[in-house]
């Protein structure tokens, strides 16, 4: 399958993850990409090994595709001291990348968090770290390590879209996931910057081109 074709399956699984009002982009990861950022893009990159700057590029390539989508002018998308894009006012948006392809999402309105993983099995000795008690209790024995790695997806959506709100950085054992079919629900174990215990975010999951795509949308 060509490139483009499989961006555009891609594309279409990322769009049912999220409501009507959300643009979607894929772009993929290729060398030399650094010359399309912007001012103001590459300094936060600068001194990086070249992949991880065709990745960021992608990424700013993919948001900057998005923007246009919602009728807004393409801008420079910086980046603040914790990593996370800095978005034109009023916009909510995320960006994920595996080792080929960077997607973003972005709406007007309130935040969003997206991620991309390839679809298979994490290794048994990364189980304990990315769930909790709670979390591999509510998992399958059959292709427990595959349902592992999207409990990590999960979390990493949700992680995202928490984050313009609290401003918090914590591990994987902050939040617990269920998985139900293509829809998961994450919950807070603790406390966060305001969001009690047992506070739930509700997000959902696509299968396509051998990769697991996640959503959350507050």
């Amino acid at each position: 399958m060509t490139t483009v074709l499989r961006t555009a399956e891609i594309e279409r699984t990322l769009a049912t993850l999220f409501p009507a009002d959300v643009a979607v982009a894929v772009e993929p990861i290729v060398p030399g990409r650094e010359a399309s950022l912007w001012p103001g893009e590459a300094s936060h990159i600068a001194g990086s090994v070249p992949a991880r700057v065709a990745e960021f590029a992608a990424g700013r390539a993919a948001a900057r595709r998005a923007l246009e989508m919602l009728g807004q002018p393409p801008a420079a998308i910086a980046t603040d001291r914790d990593r996370a894009p800095i978005w034109p006012p009023g916009i909510g948006g995320s960006i994920a990348h595996n080792k080929t392809l960077a997607v973003a999402v972005l709406r007007m309105g309130a935040p969003l968090g997206v991620d991309i993983e390839e679809d298979t099995a994490l290794e048994s000795e990364l189980w304990p770290v990315i769930c909790t008690p709670e979390d591999l209790a509510t998992l399958p024995e059959v292709d427990r390590g595959r349902h592992v790695r999207h409990v990590f997806a999960a979390k990493e959506a949700a992680y995202k879209a928490q984050f313009p709100i609290t401003a918090s950085l914590f591990g994987f054992g902050t939040l617990a996931i269920r998985l139900n079919g293509d829809k998961f629900t994450a919950r807070f174990c603790h406390p966060v910057a305001g969001l009690h215990t047992g506070h739930e975010m509700h997000g959902r999951i696509g299968l396509a081109q051998g990769l697991v795509l996640t959503g959350v949308a507050l």
